[in-house]
């Protein structure tokens, strides 16, 4: 085997390498790429990510309703809530900027009003208050339940989601991850180049 052919069979690793890199790249960027259908030689193509959205949006709403909010969580995160300084700053609220003012203004009974007697009117609506709060937060829940419909609002919003936005945010994500394939298929494509040299060279 003459040097001209040994020189030629060692471009074939590196070559190899080349092909691997650009398949992996190719791949990648097709993920997103091209936005919109192409015809090529009698073949459609479009993006995996633009072709597939409608699915993806149902198949992650699916998985995020039965997987992720599973039955009574909404009730379950409710109940974790200290709603009770809430309810309690927004009776007092209630009573002193409003329904106490609009009582003084009432003749004869306002000279009755006074902050004690408001003082007394707030710690009782609190306390009716407290008593009523586990029902209300039942109450909500059930209705959350029941009316919020997470799948479709999921389904809907991925699916209305900007492919532009969507591939920004995952190339952002996972570029030491793309990065690592676009590597991966060029050092295969190199060892494989290598693997044919050493075919050639035991067969020549």
């Amino acid at each position: 085997m003459t040097f001209d052919t040994v020189l030629s069979l060692a471009w074939i690793p590196f070559v190899t390498g080349l092909i691997g890199w650009l398949t992996n790249w190719v791949a990648i960027q097709m993920l997103f790429r091209p936005r919109k259908p192409v015809r090529l030689l009698g073949m459609t193509f479009q993006g995996l990510i633009p072709r597939r959205q409608p699915e993806v949006a149902e198949k992650t709403a699916e998985v995020i309703e039965r997987e992720i909010l599973t039955q009574h969580t909404i009730r379950k995160e409710l109940a974790r809530l200290d709603v009770s300084g809430h309810l309690d700053g927004f009776v007092r609220r209630v009573i002193r900027e409003k329904a106490g003012k609009r009582l003084q203004a009432i003749p004869l009974i306002g000279s009755f009003i006074n902050d004690s007697a408001i003082s007394s009117i707030e710690k009782i609506a609190i306390e009716a208050v407290h008593e009523e709060a586990d029902g209300m937060r039942n109450k909500l829940a059930d209705d959350l339940e029941q009316h919020l419909q997470v799948k479709e609002i999921v389904q809907r919003r991925i699916a209305e989601f900007d492919i532009d936005q969507l591939e920004t945010v995952v190339k952002r994500v996972a570029s030491s991850e793309f990065k690592l394939i676009e590597r991966l298929g060029g050092i295969l494509g190199f060892l494989i180049g290598c693997a044919q040299v050493g075919i050639l060279l035991a067969i020549g």
